[in-house]
């Protein structure tokens, strides 16, 4: 009995654990955000403060920037087996839940008639899914954990329902594969760690590998993308563009906001080493800006029904949430050429020390971004339509926020 606590202990905190971080995405933006950023906020500035474990807050794939590569953009589309995986795992535990009650014994309709444990099978898939949508490397490890502990309890449950139904489940099993057709994992493991013993031992020695390797694929991944940032780096700064444009219209922006006053006054005493460019309605401002989308009055007289939206600000919840989402989604692998307004949100790039770091240093692991102004241009005239100083927070505070 105290055996069977500790595993269904194990199963839940490690779940719980990873379903705080990977639906942070989720909290953030409904009336329970301040509760959840009460406990949870704290221990994401703890993990970034630290030059140990700064990386672990940090992003491995992009989030906010839409970069046009055929590997980041499939990536990217795989965000679906969130919802897919989920809708499986809900009807895969209608036979499942059936059989229990009716006391039929081993449940072996449906996909149960090929694999032993659909449902641990399609939780990790729709984990895969939220791990692509919010790919902190945090989230990937405990998605690594979670991986490990779902088949520590298939286990568990196999050795139970063979005390319970012996002979009959000896042959259910003999007849059906654990997780995967051909069982893959098995044949890996047995191919990496079969030599070593006890089996306890070779699964902590597989765990470890695994979070290793994970790891590198993530620093990977991130490197990968930092290269394909649609961009430009010129001497004083970086420019960054959220949506793929050539470099040229990127600089010929730049160089029009220096050409106010109020810029060349503003960066005079902050200057910035990160420039983003973005259109002036980008739908993931507030990632950077607590201000979010703020609008000029040439803008709000332009177009009349953006007063009313900055009015009311933000106010999240379920509906904002999903939304968002299918905004995000509709954008994968699409090149916005339309914009009316550029906005473009400079930014002090600064270590854990508080230090300033050069442009092609910006994107380094624990280097903070702090926008310091907002400048808003017309697109066709390139008017300096408004110079807007910023409080220098995202619109979470001080957490660790997706910067590519």
């Amino acid at each position: 009995m105290a055996q069977k606590i500790r595993e269904r202990l194990l199963i839940l905190g490690t779940t719980a654990a990873y379903l705080l971080i990977g639906l942070e995405v989720l909290f953030m933006i409904t009336p329970f955000a301040l509760f959840f950023y009460g406990v949870y906020g704290p221990i994401l500035e703890w993990l970034s403060a630290s030059p140990a474990t700064a990386w672990t807050v940090e992003f491995f794939l992009p989030h906010m920037i839409f970069v046009d590569d055929p590997l980041l953009v499939g990536l990217s589309y795989l965000q679906v087996l969130f919802v897919i995986g989920l809708v499986l795992f809900f009807a895969n535990a209608i036979p499942l839940y059936w059989g229990r009650l009716t006391g039929k014994g081993v449940v072996t309709a449906g996909l149960y008639a090929r694999i032993r444990h659909p449902q641990y099978l399609f939780l990790a898939i729709s984990g895969l899914g939220l791990l692509l949508y919010w790919p902190r490397f945090i989230v990937l490890l405990l998605f690594i954990t979670m991986l490990f502990v779902y088949y520590l309890l298939a286990r568990n449950e196999e050795w139970r329902m063979q005390k319970e139904q012996p002979g009959s489940y000896e042959a259910y099993m003999g007849r059906t594969w654990m997780f995967l057709p051909g069982e893959p994992g098995g044949r890996l493991y047995r191919g990496i760690c079969g030599w070593i013993g006890p089996k306890w031992l070779g699964l902590l020695f597989a765990y470890c590998l695994a979070l290793g390797l994970s790891t590198l694929a993530g620093f990977g991944l991130r490197a990968y993308a930092l290269e394909r940032l649609p961009g430009v780096n010129l001497p004083e700064v970086g420019l960054v563009s959220v949506y793929p444009r050539p470099a040229e219209d990127l600089q010929t922006l730049y160089a029009a906001t220096l050409q106010a006053p109020e810029v060349s006054a503003g960066l005079a005493e902050r200057p910035a080493q990160v420039v983003y460019l973005m259109p002036g309605d980008f739908f993931l401002t507030g990632l950077l800006l607590a201000e979010g989308p703020r609008f000029s009055e040439a803008q709000m007289k332009r177009y009349p029904h953006l007063r009313e939206t900055q009015e009311k600000g933000h106010r999240g919840g379920l509906v904002k949430f999903f939304r968002l989402g299918y905004k995000f989604f509709q954008t994968i692998g699409t090149t916005r050429r339309v914009y009316d307004v550029e906005r473009l949100v400079f930014a002090e790039a600064r270590d854990l020390e508080g230090r300033p770091v050069p442009p092609e240093d910006a994107f380094d692991i624990g280097v903070q971004r702090i926008p310091v102004l907002v400048v808003d241009l017309d697109f066709e005239t390139r008017e300096v339509l408004a110079v807007f100083p910023v409080s220098g927070e995202h619109a979470w505070g001080k957490l660790p926020m997706p910067i590519l």
